[in-house]
């Protein structure tokens, strides 16, 4: 067995985010490539919230349905989570782990517990805990390092660890980081200066990495009182030469497409992260959802270019927010990157990031330049002339032909045999899934895309084989791409596999839509 799926579950409160990353480090140190993926209600107080963790020896790129361990903080984990375990999962609850001799820090018992059934080294895990308590007082520390203790010896004496291969894998070289924090990295890398933000799940994570970065960083991170007053001094401050950056969801991006419109305009270069999650207007804020790819496509009044990338993974979470703020600054034009909850809000292992310095070069002088809201001609004069207005529109709309033939600009990119009869086709967090069930499968492969608009039409057509059965594979009800596709192509693919309840897809899922297809 080289593999193993944990999950801990409990109420609001009991630490279970916390306590998972912990483990999800632990685990990622001892040499596991890890997934952590978490859940947790709309609410303010209360509801249940778990966190489960995929390892494997070499490859962990999302979350699995099974259970090998399922830690229950409370009777409802076991009611709610009774479906993913199996005869042979082992259950850590009340029943078996000294929870009420540590009721505050029953899920460092549990972390202890899990230790020894995973073959892990308890060391690693105090070493952990140490250094994540480091701001509180010693007694604390102590506390915890004697739960995780009396966890791992009852753990020794009550139960049997899992048959785990031994250890041959390595994460020499890589890392363990947040999707939304390998996002911001990339917009460090990629020269941003100012990052603009209202807290809006599932992005609220990147305002607050960035803000206790900020000093590190040589970033100014500024929490506005709303999205429209986040665009608009993000404009402001790109106006004067500024890389600027802001993050939302959906219900802050539509208060921002007025400003969107400014951007395009005035030929203003923004980058903006939309992050989705499931609408209409507040809909579920803590989960996830693709519903908003074509309404980032065409976003705002008129017709004006724009790129729209759709990272899948950890490293191109980082590639696109690193050449996001160069394709804006080059094209004069804004730049959305669309990522999600199920991807901006996992934890993953990658390859090392190149390192980041300050990017002091970035700031710069510019030239003397006159826009405003208006239609305007060359020299950024208003205007309502018929052929001047023609003449700027083709101007702007003659963008897209240099934005396809970019070479930073990612295609679409097939994965496995090229001989395969089945083709899937999808983009953004769905690569993971899509790519475990390729493991699995001989008989199909996969065409990913990291970036869909402008749509890369050549690139798509010569790498599908039109013999093949198609199928598009998103967490949206309409299959967006799908339709892009058509539009943009032709091309009407008939099979469709759409999963919209908030929840990613789950590599069994797609094998059982497979044999239904079939």
């Amino acid at each position: 067995m080289q593999h193993f799926n944990w999950k801990i579950g409990g109420a609001a409160g009991e630490g279970i985010k916390v306590a998972g990353l912990m483990l999800a480090k632990t685990i990622f140190k001892t040499g596991y490539q890890v997934h952590a993926y978490t859940e947790y209600p709309s609410l303010i107080r209360g509801g249940h919230n778990c966190l489960q963790i995929y390892a494997d020896q070499t490859s962990a790129l999302c979350q699995q349905t099974k259970l090998d361990i399922l830690v229950a903080l409370n009777d409802e984990t076991l009611a709610l989570h009774q479906a993913e375990t199996t005869s042979q999962t082992i259950i850590l609850s009340k029943d078996n782990l000294p929870f009420s001799q540590f009721p505050v820090m029953k899920n460092t018992v549990a972390l202890g517990a899990s230790c020894f059934l995973l073959n892990l080294d308890l060391k690693i895990l105090n070493q952990i805990i140490t250094a994540n308590f480091a701001k509180k007082a010693q007694e604390i520390i102590a506390k915890n390092l004697q739960a995780a203790q009396a966890g791992y010896e009852t753990a020794k004496l009550k139960l049997k660890p899992l048959a785990l291969d031994p250890l041959k894998s390595s994460t020499k070289n890589q890392i363990l980081i947040g999707g939304n924090e390998a996002l911001a990295l990339g917009a460090v890398s990629g020269g941003v200066k100012l990052y603009c933000a209202y807290p809006m799940t599932p992005a609220t994570s990147i305002l607050h990495f960035l803000a206790a970065n900020a000093d590190k960083f040589n970033l100014v991170v500024h929490h506005a009182e709303d999205e429209i007053g986040v665009i608009n001094l993000a404009l402001g401050a790109a106006f004067t030469g500024v890389r600027a950056m802001v993050g939302t969801s959906g219900g802050g991006f539509s208060l921002m497409t007025e400003g969107l419109g400014l951007a395009a305009v005035s030929q203003t270069p923004l980058t903006i992260i939309l992050s989705m999650r499931p609408g209409p207007a507040s809909g579920m804020p803590t989960w996830s959802s693709q519903g908003d790819l074509l309404y980032a496509i065409n976003a705002s009044q008129d017709e004006f270019p724009r790129v729209v990338l759709t990272p899948g993974d950890i490293t191109e979470l980082f590639a696109a927010g690193r050449l996001a703020p160069n394709l804006a600054e080059k094209y004069q034009i804004p730049v959305i990157i669309l990522t999600d909850k199920n991807l901006g809000e996992a934890s993953m292992t990658a390859p090392a990031f190149p390192v980041i310095t300050k990017n002091s070069r970035y700031l710069k002088t510019q030239t003397t330049k006159l826009a405003n809201s208006y239609e305007h001609d060359d020299q950024g004069l208003s205007t309502e002339d018929s052929l001047e207005r023609t003449k700027q529109v083709d101007k702007r709309l003659a963008k897209f032909t240099a934005i396809l033939a970019d070479k930073t600009l990612p295609l679409p990119v097939l994965y496995g045999p090229k001989t395969a009869a089945t083709t899937l086709i999808s983009w953004g967090s769905n690569k993971g899934p899509i790519l475990s069930v390729l493991a699995q499968r001989q008989d199909v492969n996969y065409l990913h895309f990291t970036a869909v608009w402008p749509f890369p039409k050549n690139s798509f057509l010569a790498q599908i084989n039109p013999k093949n059965k198609l199928i598009t594979i998103e967490c949206n009800a309409t299959g967006q791409l799908n339709k892009l596709i058509s539009q943009e192509t032709g091309l009407m693919i008939k099979n469709q596999i759409t999963k919209y309840d908030g929840r990613p897809f789950y590599p069994e899922e797609i094998i059982a839509k497979l044999k239904i297809e079939n």
